[in-house]
């Protein structure tokens, strides 16, 4: 016998998820373990006959008989009555359908379908969705009624967009929203606005690590429909992290939990208690304490519960910039300006923080020529320190009230991290406008889970969750960076995922591509390494570093890092955001650049003043990034531009960097916008006299476009090279000395060169022929085009001004290129033709044939190659022509 069942005190989330597991299970019996909510008892006295049938009482069942029990909307033990007794019994199958989140007592399914929605309900529309079955409208409309309860109508912070979808599918199943309506809004009864009263006025507020907590109470003597609803609309009347509400009914105590912030988990205060839940919705029922104790309990247990809103760990820099005692101040000057910091913590040899050196004071000392005195000398030495778990409010007692400007995080009695004015000042800044726009200032950051769930695939929002979790339990910080977290924002499609760790990253790829049987290819010098999955997918993992130049256009040297300054060496703010993928962050964007600002006002903007100095070639990046988007470069970028390139800067670097941009513009889709903007910021002739965009050069790149466009539209899959008929074009009018200059100016090899020349002189020599031939044949065609690339025949489509040249090149591509005669070799071979010389030539004779419709078929081919072997064997006169 397979019975399907739920939770004591049955709602419409259970009624409907059972009603949902009866189509699974269509030879299964409903049965509930206790009673049910008064409104489900009211419903069903008139609910369609569809709805009730196959619903026995517990008492007509012979326990002993069931042989597969499927369990909806609990997974507590504690929580099915008398079913429980079932539990282990040999030859028993358990199924588990539940949207809540795992507890002490959890039954071990044999089969287990839970994930944390907002509704169990959800979770079975989509198990019918993947199995192709629909339920009839009147079970729609009861599993519609369990969706809007358990979610609030779809308000209840643990909503999911699954939730969503659910009601969508359910109304096209023919869900009676009105019927819907009318069941689950219902007034209030005197007994339950009594009960709302009691809440109201026994409301209790709590401050507990920088949450905005509410507790409240109520009794009643006899049992109150309803109670959560009740706390519902309590909730809405005060804006609260959290609220915790405890109801005395008769002998039994209810609690309902709700709150908003990750920092505090409904689900295990309420799991203190015997109950469950989810993070942000819970519930439990307590017995052998009053409500005077109860509360006590309660409070006890959500300031234990309660995590500090951000603690030292979450903000802080590291790893730390310190000085040894005996370093010079000169030394400290050069610390300071190399990592672009204001404060070192000066430590002794065994790493313990002795003081901090400012660079106001090393500053004032070098200008009192004690540029050589020891820092020990000058230090501040009354410096505080905080613990990684220490709280906002502390820290900021010590940066505020107590004038410090760094604030060292020591664990084991070594600095782990560094907290600094700016830091405090960021997360500050981000509460008060949370407070001004009216949300709740305990949210540490903006979260763009949302945008991952609905710009990445299945696979990858997976994967990088699992990233995140791993990359915690290995103790690293992970963070999803770069153009796909810009275009993410932008909602633009890109799947170049790039990861940067706090930790070491080659350390974390190999355990995530072992994890994920994957091959992984680490550059152990920069700490990075590129993991392939399975199916193509490829993540580029990175150690968070620091870059610093020792000269202008000089490789980076790179050191071990942080987010905060890893993001800091990016090219410009709209490509420094980063989301953080650790489970407690996952999905809250870091922008500390102001990122946001300038893709909502679609500006470029370089990080820092000496940005194009450092490396010239992004003023190429800036100029693509640009015109990709729309965007334009702010007033100080034109004029850094400007700087960088009157200095000649563009000539200091290698010249691979260069072309490697210049490359990256010539596969944009319309490169010849970058072009007109790099000239009129004169960057070309920077990079070498002669690249002069002028107007035969623009309308050059113009036809190089249009024949693109032209065999994009071909799908033809085959690669193409882009950048390298545009490179034709813009070389095109240049003398071979000149060429070879420009690609040593690109660093390019002077072989490079040589194909370039070579290409643009195959091209011209297909012109000139093609231009001798007064009516060209299709064979001729073939003859002049067979031996150049496909490259260099679309080059020269581009050049051709002739409307009939252009038609003869677009059927090479698309037809005579790929043409096979009607005949094979192992034909000839089969009527007598040896494996030499003239059966080629008789090959090629018949495909010139067939491409110039002298010859249409197998028949005629082989009579040809017949009359060939016959002439060469002499078995016809010298003048007699070959029958065709």
């Amino acid at each position: 016998m397979d019975i399907i069942t739920s939770h004591i005190q049955t709602d419409f989330d259970a009624l409907g998820s059972m009603l949902a597991a009866k189509i699974l299970y269509p030879d299964a019996l409903i049965v509930f373990p206790g009673s049910q909510e008064k409104s489900v008892r009211d419903y069903l006295l008139d609910a369609p006959s569809l709805v009730r049938e196959d619903m026995v009482k517990t008492r007509q069942l012979d326990l002993d008989a069931v042989s597969r029990m499927i369990v909806v909307d609990t997974r507590q033990a504690s929580r099915i009555g008398r079913f429980s007794q079932l539990l282990g019994r040999e030859g028993l199958t358990v199924i588990l359908y539940d949207h809540h989140g795992s507890s002490p007592d959890d039954i071990a399914g044999d089969l287990e379908y839970c994930e944390e929605l907002g509704s169990t309900v959800a979770l079975m529309v989509k198990v019918l969705n993947e199995r192709g079955l629909r339920p009839p409208p009147e079970i729609a409309t009861v599993m519609a009624m369990g969706l809007y309860e358990d979610t609030g109508s779809l308000l209840f912070p643990s909503t999911t967009p699954d939730d969503c979808l659910a009601l969508a599918a359910l109304m096209t199943w023919g869900a009676d929203m009105d019927q819907v309506a009318r069941t689950i809004y219902r007034e209030l009864s005197a007994e339950q606005v009594d009960v709302l009263d009691q809440l109201i006025k026994n409301i209790r507020t709590l401050e507990v690590n920088g949450l905005h907590v509410l507790v409240s109470k109520a009794s009643s003597p006899g049992y109150v429909e309803d109670f959560a609803i009740l706390v519902h609309k309590l909730r809405a009347m005060y804006a609260a992290d959290a609220l915790f509400a405890l109801g005395q009914m008769g002998d039994r105590i209810y609690l309902v939990a709700r709150s908003s912030q990750p920092q505090l988990n409904a689900a295990q205060v309420a799991a203190f208690f015997g109950g469950g839940g989810h993070a942000s919705a819970a519930a439990a029922s307590l017995r052998d304490l009053n409500l005077h104790q109860a509360e006590t309990s309660l409070i006890r247990h959500i300031r234990a519960e309660t995590r500090p809103l951000l603690s030292a760990r979450e903000i802080m820099t590291f790893p730390v910039k310190g000085i040894d005692l005996d370093e010079s101040i000169n030394r400290a000057s050069e610390l300071l300006n190399k990592y672009h910091i204001n404060a070192l913590i000066v430590k002794s040899s065994d790493e313990r923080i002795r003081g901090i050196v400012t660079r106001q004071v090393v500053s004032r000392a070098q200008g009192h020529d004690l540029g050589a005195a020891k820092v020990r000398d000058y230090m501040i030495r009354d410096v505080r320190t905080v613990r990684p778990e220490a709280s906002v409010g502390e820290i900021r007692s010590l940066v505020i009230d107590g004038n410090q400007r760094l604030v060292p995080v020591v664990e084991d009695r070594k600095a782990v991290g560094v907290i600094t004015r700016t830091d405090l000042m960021r997360i500050l800044h981000e509460r008060m406008t949370k407070i001004e726009q009216g949300s709740s200032a305990g949210v540490p950051g903006k979260s763009v889970r949302y945008l991952l769930r609905e710009r990445m695939p299945e696979n990858i929002y997976e994967l990088l969750k699992k990233a995140g979790e791993l990359a915690e339990t290995m103790g690293f910080h992970l963070f999803l960076v770069g153009g796909i977290v810009r275009d993410m924002v932008m909602r633009v499609n890109n799947l170049d995922v790039d990861l940067v760790v706090e930790g070491d990253g080659v350390v974390f790829a190999r355990v995530l591509g072992n994890a994920f049987g994957a091959k992984v290819s680490p550059h152990e010098k920069y700490k990075t390494a590129v993991i392939r999955l399975p199916g193509g997918v490829r993540i580029d993992v990175a150690t968070a570093r620091l870059e610093y130049y020792r000269m202008p256009g000089a490789f980076p040297e790179v050191e071990e890092s942080n987010l905060k300054l890893d993001l800091s060496r990016r090219d410009f703010t709209i490509n420094t955001m980063a989301v953080a993928l650790n489970p407690q962050r996952f999905g809250e964007l870091i922008d500390y650049f102001g990122a946001q600002r300038d893709i909502r006002e679609k500006k470029i903007r370089v990080l820092h003043s000496l940005s194009f100095v450092e490396d010239p070639s992004r003023i190429l990046r800036a100029v693509r990034f640009e015109k990709r988007r729309g965007f334009s470069l702010g007033k100080q970028t034109i004029s850094l531009v400007s700087s960088a390139v009157h200095a000649g800067f563009l000539r200091n670097i290698p010249g691979r960097r260069i072309f490697h941009e210049m490359r990256q513009i010539l596969q944009e889709e319309d490169p010849i916008r970058c072009m007109d903007r790099l000239r009129e910021l004169k960057v070309l002739e920077a990079i070498h006299p002669d690249l002069i965009f002028d107007e035969p050069m623009r309308e050059a790149f113009h036809a190089v476009r249009e024949t693109l466009l032209w065999f994009r539209l071909l799908y033809t899959r085959e690669k193409v090279r882009v950048w390298f008929l545009y490179f034709l074009a813009m070389t095109e009018s240049m003398d071979p000395q000149t060429v070879v200059a420009l690609g040593d100016a690109f660093g390019l090899r002077r072989e490079d060169a040589e194909i370039l020349l070579s290409s643009r002189e195959k091209v011209r020599e297909i012109m000139r022929r093609m231009a001798s031939l007064p009516d060209i044949l299709p064979s001729q065609a073939v003859d002049i085009l067979e031996k150049a690339s496909l490259e260099e025949i679309l080059y020269a489509m581009s050049r051709s001004k002739s409307a009939s040249f252009k038609k003869i090149f677009s059927t090479y591509v698309t037809t005579w290129r790929n043409y096979r005669p009607p005949i094979s070799g192992r034909d000839l071979l089969a009527i007598g033709f040896s494996g030499n010389r003239e059966l080629g030539a008789c090959l090629k004779e018949i495909r010139d044939r067939c491409l110039n419709g002298e010859i249409r078929d197998f028949a005629g081919a082989l009579a040809f190659a017949q009359s060939r072997l016959a002439e060469t064997r002499g078995e016809r006169s010298p003048g007699e022509p070959p029958r065709v």
